[in-house]
């Protein structure tokens, strides 16, 4: 193995293995008995999709996340697929996967039409072809049965759940019962299968078993042979490629690493054989697949198929290889839906055929699976199918136009009479040998001027005598009027046999002699002649005429220059040309053709044929014979003006000939080098235009992009506009410089009366709910103050602040204003609130604008030290000047450490000297609540409360307990005051001394501690 097949071999080895699982109603709890089962497999991705409500939040992650050790998460966006990974499909969402990432797209359809799964699956075998692996779990209806098909027709591996033990069987029934599972197991038994596939991958992947795959084609004969005695069907002359691959998946299915062990296996095992003859029937079909085809079907031929019929006739048609049927049903409803415009009706015959007579009984019973909403338009389904459940099926009227047979097309033999014959898709898979074959076998079968309908990846250009192109890019042909059995075969060698010998006591056919004398002129003195086609085919020939026309040795050509005498080829060559260019007779004389020791002398003529029927491009080559042969060595010396005038008319045929070649090739030289030039100039022009092409699709790409980006950050950042004046409740007006309404936000219907159709009427002509709107300012006024505020009171009683500002472009240009009302009621109601609180507890309020200085006081603060709010100045120097000053270096201490941060709340105990001089303790209670980016204080805001009484109090409390000390100390009893729990709260300085220690060591002690 080289080093690039090496890098390839790992690469595919780092690739996980992508199981994709689909699921619906049901499915949650088989989906966690297969993961428990299924544990982290190492080199395993699973993508999961089931059906959820479009609404609503998913908790799929959560709770798959308590089954398995693989990550979980929820898909959205783009997502690389990566081993040991648990992927959840969002709720209403369709999966893209491409090149191992998956998209999310929004579904467009509705839940009930959207077959995610489906969808899905179709994108994983797409994209991964062979090392597609899908699972379908409990589920109501059919979703999924069709991608499942889709992953076993790309050679993947597919699973359904057991009926027997899904809460819902529809979906896994769906997909059993249609045979496009390969396995129909419980979950726990699909995921040891998943494991032991997995494992089995991995041994295929290493050295020793990677050359596994050549092993099969020298092992497809014998696999063949055991086919056809197990079958009765020859499969020696399919596309060996396509054997290969159903035998590989078989291989894989079976966990077998050798060829040889496989065809030991179908040997004894003739179902396995029937399994893989099933693999090789492969139905990749779908209602009006490539739907542009089948819109050319409609608009070429079915116009040319019901011209001129009547009632009475039949238009009969045959579908080749139909498989489950939707090919033929769909050629069915395009007949039905043209007969709607026919006044007259003839009747239509559909033969479907094919060998898979499981395929067919689906065919017969025209059931399908909902997953066809996406392959059929909503007015076919309503009209030509039935819906049933979860399933749809064919309405009588198209099914009675079809009958379904099994068929071999290799073996058995063709319908006859067909005014079309649909192929699709099924030559591709057969050897070169077979579609030779079946080429001339549709012809036969056609009637003259029937129509073939092939695949995209079919053509009939090897078979251009038999059909022309009618839509070339949808391979829809037409067969010609010349039919392969009705050509005589090219008599090179002369018959003895007259003909057959009758029987001798039957009556004598009575003959015309004028017959018989027209019959022997031509024959004995007519010209031979044959007639081809522009390809130089021969089609018809006289007899006799091996003189003219030669086999040579090797396979037969059926060409005319191929088997012309070489002394005609040039000219021949040269007449053909020619006609098949001017459409005109064209004659060459001077020919000659040698026969042992004799020369002839040989005129031909090409003449284009009229036209046929449908046929054209038609030639009749006709060779007359000039004079008698002659001596090539003949003896010339008896008369010798005979000699010189026999050589010198050798002589001059020789020169005329060599003439006429150089002017044959002069002629084809000048064709070839016109056609060269063409071909270059047209080769220039089509290069300049793809760079050109490339250049632009380069600079639309590219704006594209930068359009896509600032469409993005422009809806970005309307959307923040939007929702940050929608969630702020603010009442905003745009208007422009001639005060015309530009646009408002909801809010604002509470002040004026404003709805869509309102956008550019002046806005003086609504009234405002309000009892004092002041009118707008111009806007050099509002220009040169830049906002301008009012307070207004609405109609309800709500309170508004107006602000109204100046409209500015990002270039600070004007250009109309933006009015602004803010709610302001409840912040009102709040101070009130506030201030009757503050009066009813006697405390002053403060609000101190630290980095100016500037410090604002209730009237209430004020009142209690006997000023009035126009006798102090609002400064935090004139607080500062009435504190005691004994209290000041104390409370500026406590100040800078709430300012650092090291208290909460600032407390501070001071006293403050009112008008009278007289001082009055005050509690003061403040908190920062606004700090600069550098964590400055700017703005604090607190209450001062009265505490003269509690401090008062307090001084005589104390100056009590000073003077109740000093007699129980002088006193020599020993006395303690102790609480409920026995500890010492006082004692005076004789208990302590009897006690040997301090009075502050026996404080708070229990007196058992003591003792």
């Amino acid at each position: 193995m080289n080093a690039k097949q090496e890098t390839t071999r790992a690469a595919a080895t780092r690739t996980p293995l992508i199981v994709g699982v689909g699921a619906s109603a049901g499915g949650l709890e088989a989906c966690a008995d297969l993961l428990e089962r299924l544990g982290n497999v190492e080199g395993l991705a699973i993508v999961f999709v089931q059906h959820l409500e479009p609404t609503g939040n998913s908790l799929l992650v959560e709770l798959l996340s308590r089954h398995t050790p693989m990550k979980v998460s929820e898909l959205s966006g783009r997502t690389k697929i990566k081993a040991g990974h648990l992927y959840v499909a969002p709720p209403h969402s369709l999966l893209r996967l491409k090149n191992g990432f998956v998209s999310v797209e929004t579904q467009t359809e509705p839940p009930h039409r959207a077959n995610s799964i489906d969808h899905f699956f179709h994108a994983l075998a797409g994209d991964q072809g062979e090392l597609a692996v899908g699972v379908i779990l409990s589920g109501s209806g059919s979703d999924g049965t069709l991608g499942l098909k889709a992953i076993s027709d790309s050679g993947g591996l597919t699973f359904a759940q057991d009926p027997a033990t899904a809460k819902f069987d529809s979906m896994p029934r769906s997909a059993a019962t249609t045979g496009v599972a390969d396995h129909v197991m419980s979950p726990a038994q699909i995921a040891a299968e998943i494991v032991a596939y997995r494992q089995h991958l991995g041994e295929l992947n290493s050295p020793p078993s990677h050359g596994w795959r050549d092993d099969i084609g020298d092992t497809i004969p014998l696999i063949a042979e055991v086919l056809l005695k197990t079958t009765n069907h020859n499969f020696q002359h399919y596309k060996s490629s396509t054997l290969s691959r159903r035998i590989q998946r078989r291989m894989q299915l079976l966990r077998l690493s050798r060829a040889d062990d496989y065809v030991a296996r179908i040997r004894e095992d003739a179902d396995e054989a029937r399994a893989l003859f099933r693999e090789l029937l492969i139905g990749v079909t779908a209602f009006f697949r490539d739907p542009e085809a089948f819109q050319s079907l409609a608009r070429i031929v079915l116009p040319k198929l019901f011209e001129n019929r009547t009632p009475g006739d039949c238009v009969r048609m045959w579908v080749a290889g139909c498989a489950t049927g939707e090919e033929a049903y769909s050629l069915a409803i395009l007949c039905r839906e043209y007969l709607d415009h026919l006044p007259s009706r003839p009747e239509v015959q559909i033969f479907a055929t094919d060998i898979d007579e499981r395929a067919l009984q689906i065919a017969r019973n025209g059931s399908y699976p909902s997953g066809i909403e996406e392959q059929v338009s909503n007015d076919r389904l309503k009209r030509f199918f039935v819906k049933r459940g979860k399933r749809y099926t064919i309405v009588k009227e198209i099914r009675d136009m079809v009958l379904f047979s099994a068929h071999n097309l290799i073996s058995d033999p063709p319908f006859s009479r067909q005014d079309l014959i649909c192929c699709r898709n099924l030559l591709i898979y057969l050897g070169p040998h077979l579609q030779k074959k079946l080429i001339p076998l549709f012809h036969y079968a056609l009637r003259p001027g029937g129509f073939l309908f092939l695949g995209p990846s079919e053509s009939i250009t090897s078979h251009t005598e038999l059909f022309r192109p009618c839509d070339a890019r949808f391979r829809i042909s037409q067969r010609k009027g010349t039919a392969i059995g009705s050509t005589r075969p090219l008599p090179l060698i002369p018959s003895n046999t007259s003909g057959p010998i009758g029987d001798p006591n039957a009556p004598v056919p009575t003959v015309e002699l004028s017959e018989i004398r027209q019959r022997i002129i031509l024959d004995e003195f007519a010209p031979k002649a044959v007639i081809i086609d522009e390809t130089g085919q021969v089609l018809n020939a006289s007899d006799n005429l091996q003189k003219y026309l030669r086999l040579g040795e090797g396979d037969f050509q059926n060409n005319i220059l191929k088997m012309a005498d070489r002394g005609l080829r040039m000219g021949l060559r040269a007449a053909i040309s020619e006609a098949i260019k001017t459409r005109r007779r064209v004659q060459h004389e001077d020919l000659s053709i040698h026969d042992g020791e004799f020369v002839q002398r040989v005129m031909l003529t090409v003449q284009p044929m009229p036209r046929l029927g449908e046929d054209e491009g038609l030639f009749i080559v006709v060779f007359h014979d000039v004079g008698l042969p002659f001596h090539r060595g003949a003896d010339l010396v008896a008369e010798p003006g005979n000699s010189h005038r026999n050589a010198d008319s050798i002589i001059a045929q020789m020169e005329r000939e060599l003439e006429s070649t150089r002017e044959d090739l002069d002629r084809t030289m000048q064709e070839m080098e016109a056609a060269n030039e063409e071909l270059k100039s047209s080769n220039e022009e089509l290069l300049s235009m793809n760079e050109e092409l490339q250049s632009a699709n380069e600079e639309l790409e590219t704006s594209k992009e930068e359009i896509r980006e600032n469409s993005d950050a422009m809806a970005r950042i309307n959307n923040d506009l939007e929702n940050l004046l929608r969630s702020t409740q603010i009442a905003t007006i745009f208007l422009d410089q001639e005060y015309l309404i530009r646009g408002f936000t909801p809010a604002v219907t509470v002040i004026y009366d404003l709805i869509a159709t309102d956008i550019g009427r002046p806005l003086s002509l609504f009234v405002p709910h309000v009892e004092n709107m002041p009118p707008l300012p111009d806007q050099e006024t509002l220009y040169e103050r830049g906002v301008m505020e009012d307070t207004i009171l609405a109609e309800n009683g709500r309170s508004y602040i107006r602000r109204v500002l100046p409209y500015r472009t990002h270039v600070g240009d004007t250009e109309g204003i933006v009015v602004t009302f803010t709610d302001v009621t409840e912040l009102r109601e709040s101070e009130q609130r506030l201030s009757l609180a503050l009066d009813a507890t006697s405390d002053g309020a403060w609000d101190w604008n630290i980095s100016t200085g500037e410090l604002v006081f209730s009237d209430r603060w004020l009142a209690s030290l006997g000023y009035a709010s126009d006798e102090v100045a609002a400064h935090v120097e004139f607080r500062d000047s009435i504190v005691h000053p004994d209290d000041r270096p104390r409370k500026q201490e406590l100040l800078e450490r709430h300012f650092r941060g090291d208290t909460e709340t600032y407390y501070c105990e001071k006293r403050l000297r009112m008008k009278s001089g007289h001082y009055r303790w005050t509690l003061a209670r403040g908190r920062v609540v606004q700090f600069d980016d550098a964590g400055q204080p700017l703005r604090m805001v607190g209450t001062d409360t009265d505490i003269s009484e509690r401090m008062h109090a307090q001084l005589e409390l104390e100056a009590r307990e000073r003077q109740l000390k000093t007699i129980t100390d002088a006193i020599p009893p020993l006395i303690a005051f102790v609480d409920r729990e026995q500890r010492y709260q006082f004692v005076n300085a004789a208990y302590a001394r009897d006690w040997k220690c301090d009075i502050a060591d026996l404080i708070g002690r229990k007196v058992q501690d003591v003792l």
